[in-house]
């Protein structure tokens, strides 16, 4: 993946070089159906990252959506790589209303990488830049550590497979039923989406989830839905850069066989 840098790492409107297409992002936060016209107001809260981008949102403290591409290359970087601690802050070159530590302290809430930190550690900086609390989103620890954590394997195996993945996640508010937290009243996700797509061959091939908050995790499988119900959810418009044609047919599709022995 490549960006424009500029601004203190700053860009409103970048480049992707994925798979041999050059797509412009401006925003993956933007409700589906939103005028072109409109969609630069909606970028101004977007942030490249050395390995990722985020749309924030600062009226959640939390990111909107976050993507990146993972790379054969990269999975196989960062597979035995030396610990690096954790250093959960604001990202210091935001002037925008974030998290902080005092909001998860003692809220029972893990704080939860949407890009996730192994993911990064070919680069320093891109692991210290995914503890910025605009990467994080106060999620349950069991989702954390089990189904999360195994759909984010899933990805990097999908990158190894296909050379490359890209990966878009975030949270979803619906009732809003897991409460706040600190004094920021940080409000608790209701479910988390991602969103896998790759290409061979034959075409391109999506599998997405829905992951409720909370500990009653689901097997795998019984979280897989459509990108098109992900989009739903989410409000999210996230493969609109591909062909008209070629996007529907991904969006509405579940590629199971991506899952093999999961």
């Amino acid at each position: 993946m490549s960006i424009i840098h500029f601004m203190n790492r700053r860009v409103y409107v970048g480049i992707l070089f994925f798979w041999g297409i050059v797509i412009t992002v401006v925003s993956c936060y933007r409700p589906r159906g939103q005028v072109k016209d409109n969609v630069g107001l909606l970028a101004q809260n977007k942030l490249a990252y050395t390995g990722f981008t985020v749309d924030y949102n600062p009226s959640t403290r939390q990111p909107a959506c976050v993507e990146y591409t993972l790379t054969a290359e990269q999975v196989e970087a960062t597979e035995n790589t030396p610990k690096v601690s954790h250093n959960f802050m604001p990202d210091p070159n935001l002037n925008l209303p974030q998290a902080t530590a005092e909001d998860y302290r003692g809220s029972g809430w893990s704080r939860g990488h949407m890009a996730r930190r192994q993911d990064m550690k070919w680069s320093l900086q891109a692991v210290q830049e995914s503890d910025y609390y605009t990467n994080i989103c106060p999620q349950h620890e069991k989702l954390n550590t089990k189904l999360w954590k195994r759909i984010e394997n899933l990805a990097r195996k999908l990158a190894t497979q296909y050379d490359s993945v890209h990966i878009v996640c975030g949270p979803i508010f619906t009732d809003t039923l897991n409460g706040y937290i600190g004094p920021n009243r940080i409000p608790v996700p209701d479910y988390f989406f991602k969103t896998l797509l790759v290409k061979d061959v034959s075409g391109y091939h999506a599998i997405a989830f829905l992951c409720p908050n909370s500990k009653n995790t689901h097997a795998m499988k019984e979280s897989v839905c459509s990108v098109d119900e992900a989009e739903s959810k989410s409000g999210l418009d996230f493969y609109s850069y591909l062909p008209n044609k070629t996007e529907a047919f991904v969006e509405s599709q579940v590629s199971f066989h991506l899952l093999g022995e999961y």
